[in-house]
C-alpha cells in the first residue's frame, strides 16, 4: 500500500494556478488571419490538388467531377496541416480557461 501514499517532498498545487485547455472549436473553426496560415493554405491546396487531379485528368470522368473529386481531399488535407501547425506551433493563443 506504499505505493499509494504521496511523497513527503511533494506539495500540493496552490490554488492560484490556472487550468487552460485548448479550444478545439476555436483551432478549427479560425479562419487563417496571418499572411503566413495564408501563403500555407493557399500552398498545400495547390500541391494537394495538382497530386489528386493529376491521375483524373488521363481517365474517362467528365472535368466537372475530375475537379470536385480533387478537390475535396485537397481542401481537407490542407486544413487539416493547418490545424496541426496552430496546435503545434501557436498553441497558446488558442487556451482557454476552464
Amino acid at each position: 500500500m506504499a505505493a499509494t501514499a504521496e511523497p513527503k517532498g511533494k506539495k500540493q498545487k496552490s490554488t492560484s494556478e490556472k487550468q487552460v485547455a485548448v479550444d478545439v472549436q476555436k483551432v478549427f473553426l479560425t479562419p487563417p488571419r496571418r499572411l503566413g496560415e495564408r501563403a500555407i493554405l493557399l500552398g498545400m491546396l495547390v500541391v494537394t490538388f495538382m497530386v489528386f487531379f493529376g491521375p483524373l485528368k488521363f481517365s474517362q470522368v467528365p472535368p466537372l467531377e475530375a475537379v470536385l473529386t480533387a478537390m475535396l481531399p485537397a481542401v481537407s488535407l490542407s486544413w487539416g496541416w493547418i490545424v496541426f501547425l496552430r496546435y503545434r506551433f501557436r498553441k497558446s493563443e488558442y487556451l482557454k480557461e476552464i
